[in-house]
Parts: structure tokens; C-alpha cells; sequence
């Protein structure tokens, strides 16, 4: 099994599992030095998900998963205009751990993202666990439907 760290819409198990049934949460985990923003422009002109480098002061929390090496081909598909890139994440234990995820280098400020693409995003952090200072942060950006 190879771990993925999702942050976005993927946070929410049963969307991740409707795209790689075999994907198995191992638990929430933050990755320091990064940035959260919906700055990622999706076909239809909304704000996706996205992180970047950001201070040593910023974190981006999400969820660990365990995928099937066989599943970043379809996951892949699922996430045009991402790079697949290797972070270090810190998880609630204090373990730190090497991990994929998506990041789109190619940024537009100014965009929001759609009420049901958020609604995972936020679902997810609930469902997971995620500190409540960060589905605060999360409840609080705008969205349009």
C-alpha cells in the first residue's frame, strides 16, 4: 500500500472510495509549510482545492490513506491539472510520514469554489476529525451554487 494525503474534496471517504474503492483511511495529519486555498481553476470556472509553500508558521491539515499502488492511474484521471508530489506529513500522533498528493502549480486568485465541491471538503474534516480551528477556517470561505 502506498499513502496518499488528501486535502480537498477527497477528504470525504466515500467520495475517495467511489473513485478507488480500496482506499483505507490511516487518520488525520497535517502538513506544515503549506497553505490551503481554493486557487486551483476547475473546468467549470470554479475554485478547487490546491496547496502551495507557504510559511514555516502555515499548515494544511487532510487525511492519510492507504490506496493500491494500481490506484494513482485512476485517481490520476480524476485530478487534471494536478501534479502528483511526495510531502512529509505529521499526524495526529506525531509520527511523520512520507506521502503523495495533488498540487496545482498554475494558481488563479480570486476564485470560489461551488457549494457542493466545499461541502466535501468540510464533511470530510468533520468526519475525520480534523481540529476544529480548521473546519472554522474552512466554513468561513465563500462559495457560490
Amino acid at each position: 500500500m502506498e499513502r496518499y494525503f488528501a486535502y480537498g474534496s477527497n477528504l470525504t471517504l466515500s467520495r475517495l472510495q467511489q473513485r478507488v474503492p480500496g482506499a483505507r483511511p490511516l487518520g488525520a495529519a497535517r502538513l506544515p509549510g503549506h497553505r490551503f486555498g481554493f486557487d486551483k481553476a476547475g473546468r467549470d470556472g470554479s475554485g478547487k482545492a490546491n496547496v502551495r509553500t507557504a510559511g514555516a508558521d502555515d499548515e494544511v491539515w487532510g487525511v492519510v490513506y492507504a490506496l493500491d499502488p494500481d490506484d494513482w492511474e485512476v485517481l490520476d484521471g480524476f485530478e487534471p491539472g494536478y501534479e502528483r508530489v511526495r510531502v512529509r506529513v505529521e499526524t495526529a500522533g506525531a509520527e511523520w510520514l512520507l506521502a503523495s498528493t495533488y498540487r496545482a502549480e498554475r494558481r488563479t486568485q480570486d476564485l470560489v469554489p461551488l457549494e457542493e465541491y466545499k461541502r466535501f471538503v468540510v464533511d470530510g474534516a468533520r468526519e475525520h476529525g480534523l481540529p476544529d480551528e480548521w473546519i472554522a477556517f474552512l466554513e468561513i470561505i465563500p462559495s457560490r451554487s
